[in-house]
């Protein structure tokens, strides 16, 4: 197999959670072009016509699923919906989330449950999609973390700026690191691969918090300055590491959290 072979997603079907999102809309687009038949699923309908509009006008091969996707119900019912109408499933990334803003001292028990429930269901989609995997003889899951799973923020970066990254979205990310080497231990007797996506400072400038912020262009200059590369990420950075975890280049890679954050949790 040469290294284009590697990379080829030619006849496999994907399904991108929060597909049409700041990152996940790129790796829709990177899983498309390797010739991927890409689902991309997210509750936001316009976004999605958006996307799918964008790959078919390249000719690339994408439907939409349309729906809240972090429920039990109805992410179990998607998987079984685009199994149903392709006869298969063979990537799924977990790009979907949410979350609520609050301070420390304010966080509340629902707050810290509202944010869980994103991570409950990059569980329950994974495992209705191993049930499909099994029937073709394996699959990839790639699962989307954050460095603020594995570290935490620096306070004065937010000072006075825009609101601290909330505790529940750092605790509920953490939980998806767990979970993806849990994952990967449990299901590789299937021949499913199981990796995490850990993006670093890759600020989305259209995040309300952000755009009507006059002190946005200093709070991404302070992200910089900690970062190691010296500048922040853009989602385009996203689609390398996704199709190399999507395809067969890194077919003895499993259970792992690959960090794209620009060098910021290496300090």
């Amino acid at each position: 197999m040469n290294t284009n072979e590697l990379f080829s997603l030619k006849n496999q079907v994907a399904v991108v959670t929060g597909g049409a999102g700041w990152i996940g809309s790129h790796i829709s687009e990177a899983l498309a072009e390797a010739g991927a038949h890409v689902y991309v699923a997210d509750i936001n309908e316009p976004n999605v016509t958006t996307c799918l509009e964008r790959l078919r006008s390249r000719g690339l091969k994408a439907d939409g699923w349309i729906g809240d996707i972090l429920t039990d119900k109805t992410a179990r019912a998607m998987i079984d919906d685009i199994a149903a109408a392709t006869g298969r499933l063979d990537v799924l990334v977990n790009c979907a989330v949410k979350t609520k803003s609050s301070a420390l001292d304010d966080v509340s028990f629902d707050d810290l449950q509202f944010s869980f429930e994103a991570a409950s269901a990059c569980l329950v989609t994974a495992q209705q999609a191993v049930l499909e995997m099994r029937k073709h003889g394996g699959g990839r899951i790639i699962n989307i973390g954050s460095m603020y799973g594995q570290v935490t923020g620096y306070p004065d970066v937010y000072k006075d700026l825009v609101p601290p990254n909330p505790i529940p979205y750092q605790a509920a990310k953490a939980a998806v690191h767990h979970m993806t080497k849990y994952m990967a231990v449990y299901w590789a007797k299937d021949n499913i691969r199981v990796n995490a996506i850990s993006p670093g400072p890759v600020p989305n400038p259209g995040k309300t918090a952000y755009s009507v912020n006059p002190a946005f262009q200093t709070f991404v200059e302070r992200l910089s300055q900690r970062t190691p590369l010296g500048r922040v990420g853009t989602p385009d950075e996203f689609r390398g590491p996704a199709l190399f975890l999507a395809s067969a280049a890194s077919s003895f890679i499993t259970g792992q959290i690959l960090f794209v954050d620009g060098g910021w949790t290496s300090w």
